[in-house]
């Protein structure tokens, strides 16, 4: 069975709405994704590297984990399941610090950071999701957006030199 998204306005008001996945959002109508970014306390990002399998930015390097909020779903509910999906890795939702949404058609985008001690042995990547993962630092994330094959979203500047 496909996923259904509920729909909300440009204010991020649910509409009543609901769309199949893969099926046009309608003009005035967003859906809302979530995005997170894991720290660790030595000050590395954890990067997946999408799957070459995924319809969007196949083989991009991006953040930790994201994807779309289903129906009936908090976003704080997507990004631990997603989270979990992608990575095998257990958040809980007080872990999750939201960052900002940005609505720019045809969604909201949630994006979450998360500080929490993790190694290479604690991640399980789904194969059908993630190809491979990398821990960088802020400036070697900086260099990634703009010298390797990256997903380039306009707030990452802002969101990496806020994050004390």
């Amino acid at each position: 069975m496909s996923e259904l998204w509920d729909l909300y306005d440009k204010a991020n008001r649910p509409t009543g709405d609901v769309l199949r996945r893969g099926e046009p959002i309608p003009e005035g109508r967003y859906h809302r994704v979530v995005e997170a970014w894991i720290r660790t306390p030595d000050g590395r990002y954890i990067l997946q590297k999408r799957s070459m399998k995924k319809k969007n930015f196949p083989g991009y390097w991006s953040c930790t984990a994201c994807g779309s909020v289903v129906k009936d779903e908090r976003p704080e509910e997507a990004m631990i399941r997603e989270m979990q999906e992608e990575m095998g890795i257990l958040l809980r939702e007080e872990e999750l610090v939201l960052d900002r949404i940005i609505t720019e058609f045809p969604a909201h985008y949630y994006i979450y950071r998360v500080e929490k001690e993790l190694a290479e042995e604690d991640i399980t990547l789904d194969p059908e999701e993630v190809d491979d993962f990398i821990f960088l630092d802020k400036d070697a994330i900086m260099n990634w957006v703009e010298t390797k094959h990256m997903t380039k979203l306009s707030y990452y500047r802002d969101f990496f030199e806020a994050w004390t």
